[in-house]
């Protein structure tokens, strides 16, 4: 695991003013009758309302995150909802998403291309990949990550995504914040 993700974030998670959403990804929760059912993987999962809510609409969820303390508020929020998930605490650039286990895999916010091959790899046929982070347009707006490295640029992520079949694509402002937003289908 990197140290210094994982302090990172383990810092944020314990801050005492810190009190993460409950609430899903606004995408997800408007697009959730589109993805299927079965099992779904959620990547970089944080404290757990994008899994928790998938885990309400039927799906058996294995989240993952580098915060051990972002899990704890998962687990605290699954147990509260009454759902159950599977919690991992990994590095996710080491961390083996398997082959063909999963019918759904989820990324918010955590933009790192060389995952990509291996979402696919994870993903069944015909299973489906969700994804919304920040376009390289947020760095002109006020908020959020102004670092490129962090920022995607349309023309890539459709060029990685070129031989799935594309179900839903937005390049697109929502409440003050740029996003790149997909849904691809793992042919």
């Amino acid at each position: 695991m990197s140290d210094a993700a994982h302090e990172k974030w383990d810092a944020r998670y314990s801050a005492d003013d810190y009190e993460p959403s409950e609430e899903p990804v606004r995408f997800l929760r408007e697009r959730v009758g589109d993805l299927g059912s079965g099992r779904a993987l959620c990547l970089a999962t944080g404290t757990g309302r994008n899994a928790v809510f998938l885990a309400e609409c039927g799906f058996a969820v294995t989240a993952v995150d580098i915060s051990p303390r972002g899990l704890q508020w998962a687990r605290a929020l699954a147990q509260r909802r009454g759902v159950e998930i599977e919690m991992v605490a990994a590095d996710l650039l080491s961390y083996d998403l398997g082959t063909a286990a999963y019918d759904l895999i989820t990324d918010f916010y955590f933009y790192e291309p060389r995952l990509f091959p291996a979402i696919g790899r994870a993903l069944k046929p015909g299973g489906r990949f969700v994804f919304q982070t920040f376009s390289v347009d947020q760095a002109e707006l006020p908020g959020g990550p102004s670092n490129r490295t962090f920022l995607v640029e349309q023309e890539d992520l459709l060029v990685a995504f070129a031989d799935w079949r594309m179900r839903y694509f937005e390049d697109t402002i929502v409440d003050n914040q740029a996003v790149v937003r997909l849904i691809a289908e793992r042919r």
